[in-house]
């Protein structure tokens, strides 16, 4: 199979690349910065499954489907389908002066036809991608009935050493342990010692302090009341076939999400729309 197709956009603040495929955000470099996003070198990129990296969309559920309150059909894989669909793209535009690029996309489900989820809805994707990225996601039902929905963005963020990384914004925030299997609260800033996969209550901005890239990640947002943190660390890695040897070292995912307990009910007439943006700063 060929590979997938992107589009890329150059603007004087940031370089950016987006494929159909997902509407998956591969890429996005502000001028002088190192990618802000992390692509696995083993990502699989012709279309026959999820790319590694990026910002894959992970809807309409999310995680393990015995775990989802929106309910998927028997033979639903983790993380919905709309991560390995192909999305319509609806525009793009580069603009010539300083404006952010920006590319919208679309996708259509009809649940009466399908099996693993069987309700109507629309998700419409807007990114605009300059100085600083901002994505948009709208899901709108199109039934005539209202339904549960998750959706996340799984934000895969470039850092110089997850070892060394610490994620200010989540102090005194409750989370499910998904390593434990229990809830905690968090004291402190978060660091990382291992595998860590937490879902965490909250609407709060976060910070990902970054020493060794000497930045500062901000990753704000709205309309979404989980914010999932997560890297696999060397044993979880080591499982998976499309993550380099090593490169769970590079990334730490930081994901807007709906999920659990914070999941969506999807009123007919009432789309719901959350947003991320992230924004760099050099920490000295």
């Amino acid at each position: 199979m060929s590979d997938i197709a992107t589009l890329s956009a150059t603007v004087p603040s940031s370089s950016t690349q987006i494929t159909p495929f997902g509407a998956h955000l591969l890429s996005w470099r502000p001028t002088d910065e190192e990618d802000v996003l992390w692509l696995s070198s083993r990502a699989v990129l012709d279309g026959t499954k999820a790319i590694r990296g990026g910002v894959p969309l992970c809807l309409p559920w999310f995680g393990s489907p015995e775990d989802s309150p929106s309910r998927p059909g028997p033979g639903a894989g983790a993380h919905g389908f709309a991560r390995t669909s192909t999305w319509t793209l609806l525009a793009s535009t580069q603009p010539a002066n300083d404006a952010p690029a920006s590319f919208s996309f679309e996708l259509h489900h009809t649940g009466e036809t399908s099996a693993l989820y069987p309700h109507s809805f629309c998700a419409r994707l807007d990114v605009l991608a300059g100085s600083e990225l901002n994505m948009t996601l709208t899901l709108t039902n199109e039934d005539d009935h209202p339904f549960a929905i998750e959706a996340a963005m799984h934000t895969y963020l470039r850092v110089g050493d997850v070892k060394d990384v610490t994620v200010e914004g989540l102090d005194g925030e409750r989370y499910f342990d998904k390593v434990r299997g229990r809830y905690s609260t968090q004291c402190g800033d978060l660091s990382f010692v291992g595998f860590t996969d937490r879902v965490y209550t909250t609407t709060q901005q976060v910070q990902v302090i970054d020493p060794k890239l000497d930045r500062r990640i901000i990753v704000d947002k709205n309309g979404s009341g989980s914010t999932i943190v997560w890297n696999p660390w060397s044993a979880g890695a080591a499982g998976m076939s499309d993550v380099g040897e090593g490169e769970w070292q590079n990334f730490v995912c930081v994901e807007t999400a709906a999920v659990r307990e914070r999941a969506l009910t999807l009123w007919p007439g009432h789309p719901h729309i959350m947003t991320q943006t992230l924004a760099v700063e050099t920490i000295n």
